[in-house]
């Protein structure tokens, strides 16, 4: 299964590697995943901290990903738990294209698992919600918990899985058990307790890998 992978955001070569490794170590067997980079252009966001940032993401994102070799691709899967331009993607395509929060969260809501989410900042939670809305899954999401980081945290293990243990225990207060951790590039490494946190790109990757082997995928 070879799938074209295409991030939200212009990353430059370091952390396109580090992502790609990422991408590289959560591939289920007999999968190829393969990372791009957004054009080095002036129309490429570097990060998603305003409204207008998100829809630059979405349109450049679209122009890359559209007409995607089906000859050389199984599937295209955007790098972003915000699903930019599934459906505009789709018609423009001969292949699948996955999404990370419609396979991951439409999982958990299809087990009656309520969930909630943890995001960088405000802006990425108020779209990751609109995401949710748009998919009909608003009745299991419990709400989100924005870390207050930088783009740069993304990379830092440690600085992202500190925040995320402070969110979780204000989840756990709550009353919320599973929150899934809103980017689709950071390692999940933080301790489990009553709060289990989910990494969405892992679950999206099994499920699809899933819907593959019953021949719902190429």
């Amino acid at each position: 299964m070879k799938v074209r992978v295409i991030t939200p955001i212009r990353v430059g070569a370091e952390e396109l590697n580090r992502r790609q490794q990422r991408y590289t170590r959560l591939a289920p067997q007999g999968w190829d995943l393969a990372l791009e980079d957004l054009p080095d252009d002036p129309g490429s966001p570097t990060e998603l901290t305003s409204r207008e940032q998100i829809a630059a993401s979405e349109q450049v994102g679209l122009a890359v990903g559209s007409h995607t070799d089906a000859a050389r691709y199984d599937a295209l899967l955007p790098d972003c738990v915000l699903d930019p331009n599934l459906a505009a993607l789709h018609d423009a395509n001969e292949i699948p294209v996955l999404g990370i929060t419609r396979l991951s969260a439409g999982f958990l809501a299809s087990l009656g698992i309520r969930f909630g989410v943890v995001t960088r900042n405000e802006i990425i939670a108020d779209e990751y919600r609109a995401v949710i809305e748009r998919y009909g899954l608003g009745d299991s999401f419990q709400g989100a918990y924005v870390l207050g980081l930088s783009v740069e945290d993304v990379a830092n293990t440690e600085i992202w899985n500190a925040a995320v243990m402070e969110a979780a225990q204000s989840a756990q207060q709550d009353g919320v058990t599973v929150l899934v951790n809103g980017c689709s590039a950071v390692e999940v490494v933080v301790e489990q307790f009553s709060v289990r946190v989910i990494d969405p790109t892992a679950l999206a990757l099994r499920v699809a890998d899933f819907a593959a082997g019953e021949h719902f995928l190429p």
